[in-house]
């Protein structure tokens, strides 16, 4: 006489039904919605590790300073420094100073640790007015300055 085991049946659909329920659920996240246009959202940007050129680690990205002017995106505050949050630095790197790489979604910044503790930075919990400080971040990381490429360019326009 053959015995049936109701109790493992049971297990094995509850145990199905509820690994298609946690697909569901899963695949119908709008977190992991993924926007197939190639634009840059600032959400993916923040907290993004950034690199120096050799492979190094220099901190992530903590948040993106937009003018309020023209709305172009000005600085990455990169997050640098100390350990767990203590002792940690922010620095405003202009945009145009960062290298994306979509592949392996990494920021290079060409520049070295070195080099990255001598930078104008500021504490986190104390951010200064960056309009003050911009001819000296630009110099910094060898960029030029948003005006004067507006500059450059009404310049040759009237040539």
């Amino acid at each position: 006489m053959k015995t049936r085991d109701h109790g493992g049946i049971a297990f094995s659909v509850a145990s199905i039904c509820s690994l298609i329920f946690m697909l569901m659920i899963d695949l119908g996240s709008p977190a992991q919605a993924r926007d197939k246009s190639g634009v840059l959202k600032a959400s993916d940007v923040i907290g993004m590790k950034v690199q120096n050129t050799e492979g190094k680690s220099l901190g992530n990205i903590k948040d993106l300073v937009i003018d309020p002017e023209n709305g172009d995106l000005q600085y990455a505050v990169l997050d640098f420094g100390g350990f767990a949050g203590v002792g940690d630095k922010y620095f405003a790197v202009p945009w145009e100073a960062l290298q994306f790489n979509p592949a392996d979604k990494k920021i290079a910044l060409d520049v070295s640790k070195k080099d990255l503790k001598e930078a104008p930075g500021f504490d986190k919990n104390n951010w200064p007015d960056l309009s003050e400080q911009a001819v000296v971040i630009y110099e910094f990381y060898g960029v030029p300055l948003p005006d004067e490429d507006n500059k450059e360019n009404i310049l040759r326009s009237k040539q």
